[in-house]
Order: structure tokens, then sequence, then C-alpha cells
């Protein structure tokens, strides 16, 4: 196999905007003071784009979990685009290779070449010249796609920046809405999401398929509305809901059913709860099993 090329407008990117993001607003809190606003624009946009990221690319179109008017389409697509996490359609892609591929060297993301190439590193290289999209046929197929395919890294970057920088020169302060709401908000959402690849995969509970490395981890689920229930989602992918119990944290999950209240989305899917239920099962008695044979056998 080919040595694969570094990406350097990646590596710098994601190398330099931690600094800007993290040590700029830092900087600028310290020597301007902060604003009420301005956290308030980060949570919003770091919220909108966080569910553009869970209930679209992953939930619609990753895995197609339910439909949705073609207007939210273009919503979700926007703000997903905001994240600077590649278009939907490459985002598809590689997740669901991800999800066929599971803890194989197939899988573009796997956690056994370790935490940091999980999280990070395999986005710092070139893509293989023979990539193609043979795993998104619908994808290829939806307009709406394939024109944020085309405009993803204009959306990003221009309208990305350039939105907050505006909501800050409104009130006067444009630097500060370009770091609270540009810069430091790229960088949550880079790796809160990137989080989701790594720590999910190695820190947490299993109670549905301890084979695959994917994990439940409850605060991680806080910080990604909902995407940290992550062995629930890769035992059940064609489900909508990651928490699948009611109280589970999970913005999109409430997100995608109020769509559906509104009658803006359809054709959610569910797993049904005896399968649910019989993976459990089988894995507290796997658990139970392996308990007792390591037990000390009685002595007379």
């Amino acid at each position: 196999m080919r040595k694969p090329s570094p990406d350097w407008v990646n590596i710098l990117f994601l190398s330099l905007s931690p600094l800007v993001g993290l040590g700029g607003t830092a900087w600028y809190a310290a020597s301007q003071g902060i604003v009420w606003w301005e956290p308030v624009l980060a949570l919003a946009l770091f919220m909108a784009i966080g569910i553009g990221i869970g209930s679209g690319y992953h939930r619609c179109f990753a895995h197609r979990t339910y439909e949705c008017h073609p207007a939210v389409e273009c919503v979700l697509l926007f703000f997903g685009a905001l994240a600077l996490q590649n278009s939907a359609l490459r985002w598809a892609r590689d997740h669901r290779d991800h999800h066929r591929y599971t803890d194989t060297d197939r899988d573009p993301y796997s956690v056994t070449r370790g935490f940091f190439w999980a999280h990070v590193f395999w986005v710092f290289y070139k893509e293989p010249p023979d990539t193609d999209f043979r795993n998104v046929p619908d994808l290829l197929n939806n307009p709406r796609v394939m024109w944020q395919h085309r405009w993803s890294r204009f959306l990003g970057i221009g309208v990305g920046l350039a939105l907050p920088t505006l909501v800050g020169a409104l009130f006067g302060r444009p630097f500060g809405g370009l770091l609270w709401g540009g810069f430091l908000r790229i960088v949550l959402i880079h790796h809160t999401t990137f989080l989701v690849n790594s720590a999910a995969h190695l820190w947490g509970k299993r109670p549905y398929a301890p084979e695959i490395s994917a994990r439940d981890n409850w605060l991680l689920a806080f910080f990604t509305h909902g995407e940290g229930f992550h062995n629930f989602h890769h035992a059940f992918p064609s489900d909508f809901r990651n928490g699948v119990k009611w109280y589970h944290w999970d913005p999109n999950k409430w997100t995608i059913f109020a769509l559906r209240l509104t009658g803006l989305a359809r054709n959610l899917r569910r797993t049904p709860r005896p399968l649910i239920e019989r993976a459990r099962a089988r894995v507290l008695e796997a658990a139970s099993a392996a308990a007792s044979t390591m037990s000390p056998s009685p002595t007379a």
C-alpha cells in the first residue's frame, strides 16, 4: 500500500485553531473583559452546529434513521457545514465505513491504532486517490447534499467566521464575536465530536455489544448532544435515538422527535424493545457465566 500523504492544510488548521480559539479568546477576555453576549453566542452556535452534525450529518444522512422535509435538510446541512468537518457526503461516507469495519484496519478512525489516531491524527492525511462514494449512493442522488458538498468549505470558513464577526460588530466588538463565536466555537465542536471517535471507544460501559470497542459514556453524551451513548448506537445504528431511555440526555433525539410532532420529520426508526432487552440479557448472562468460572470451587 502507498504511504498516505500528509494533509498540511488540515494539520496546520487543526494545530493552530486551538491556539487561536483558546489562547486568543483567553487573551481577549483578560485584556478587554467579557460581555454577556459573547459566551452566549459561542454556546448558541455550539448547540446549533452540534445539532446539525448529530441530527443531520449523523442520524439523518449517515444512518437514514428518519426522513425530514427538504427545508429541514437545508438547515441541517447549513449548520453542519459550519462545523468544518467536511461535507455531509464525505462525513457520511467515512462514518458508514467506520460502522462497517469497526475496529479493523479498514475503519478510517479505528481506536485500535490509538487514542490520538482515532481522535484527530486520521484527518492529518489525504484521502487515497482511489477513494470514492460507492457506499453513499442515496446521498449522491440528493441535490441538497450535493450542493452542500460543493460549497461546504465556503460555508464553513466564510459564513462560519463572518457570521459571528457580524454579530460582534452589532455590539461594537467584532473581534470578540470572531474569537468567541468563531474560533473558540470551532475548537469546541471539533474536539467534542472527535471525542466520540476516541474516548467513546475507550471508556464507558458496553451493555449491548461487548464485542466492539464502542462504549456508553454519559458524561460525553452531555457535551455531544447525546452522541456519547455509543455502544447502543453501534449495536443498533438504524435507531434515531442514541440515548434509548427517556431520561438519557439526548438533545438530538428530542430535536428529531419535535420535528416529527410538527410534521417536518417522518418514518422515525426505533429498535423493537424485545430486541434491545435480548441484547442486554445476553451481555448479563455472559458476564454471569464468566464470573462463575472465575469463582473458586468449594473445598471439602
